[in-house]
């Protein structure tokens, strides 16, 4: 990934406050109360036409607007970085450390937008209806989105960085090819058994291409596999992940992708 003006500046400081003191030595940090709950899992974010990141029209734009960002980019939704530029940039590397499944329930955009709660269970479904878009609408007009959430690694100029990549509406046909394309991956073991490693045993590389359908067009996620993640110190790290990401799954709500689901 191509290194950003502001990449460089955040570089040069971090090496100033090092040379300027030895960190290492300070017993108490401040971090000693903190859990993995209370800390925010940033998204990995496709920048869309109607995205307030780039779209001046849009009344959140003031707030949320990227320096620089164009439609196509990838950009973490916390930090507010651009991993990913779709003009000619390298592909984002991305490991997934763990899969989980969820029901987000949205309130229409007639009826002010908007995340309601999360649902784990899938007979929600059953309390639903389909609408002439092809989507689930229960009784009281909200709708539910079935969201796949990949938790993994993002690697970075600056180190890897736990995030999420959640997928809804078309986007689930790729959750679901990429799901197989992991499971269909065969190691041998030292007896000559198969087996199928862990997902976090590759690198995948994920940019994004241009999509559309009767409602409209959008920028998708393209996912290439890549190489075996082979750094031990890596592999601690995915290790570890996939064990907190396995942890508070169920004990926060995720989330919820953004932006709220429309026709892609």
């Amino acid at each position: 990934m191509k290194k950003t003006k502001t990449s460089e500046a955040s570089a040069t400081q971090k090496q100033e406050a090092k040379a300027a003191f030895d960190w290492k030595q300070v017993q108490n940090t401040g971090f000693e109360n903190v859990q993995q709950d209370d800390l925010g899992l940033p998204f990995l974010a496709i920048c869309q036409s109607n995205s307030p990141e780039v779209n001046k029209s849009n009344p959140q734009h003031p707030e949320k607007k990227i320096p620089g960002i164009v439609v196509g980019d990838i950009f973490n939704n916390l930090s507010r970085q651009i991993l990913y530029r779709s003009e000619g940039d390298s592909p984002l590397v991305f490991i997934p450390c763990a899969f989980t499944k969820a029901y987000v329930e949205w309130r229409q955009r007639e009826s002010g937008g908007g995340m309601v709660r999360m649902h784990f269970d899938s007979q929600i479904l059953n309390e639903t209806t389909k609408n002439d878009r092809g989507q689930d609408v229960l009784k009281n007009g909200n709708l539910i989105a079935t969201t796949a959430y990949f938790n993994g690694l993002a690697i970075i100029d600056d180190g890897p960085i736990q995030c999420l990549i959640g997928m809804t509406s078309t986007q689930l046909k790729k959750s679901r090819t990429w799901l197989t394309r992991m499971m269909a991956i065969k190691w041998k073991d030292n007896g000559g058994q198969m087996y199928t490693p862990p997902m976090f045993a590759h690198k995948y590389h994920i940019t994004t291409q241009p999509e559309s359908n009767n409602e409209g067009s959008w920028m998708g996620w393209k996912i290439d596999q890549g190489e075996a993640n082979s750094d031990p110190a890596l592999i601690q790290e995915c290790v570890a992940t996939s064990k907190r990401s396995i942890s508070v799954t169920r004990q926060q709500a995720l989330p919820a992708p953004a932006p709220a689901p429309e026709h892609y």
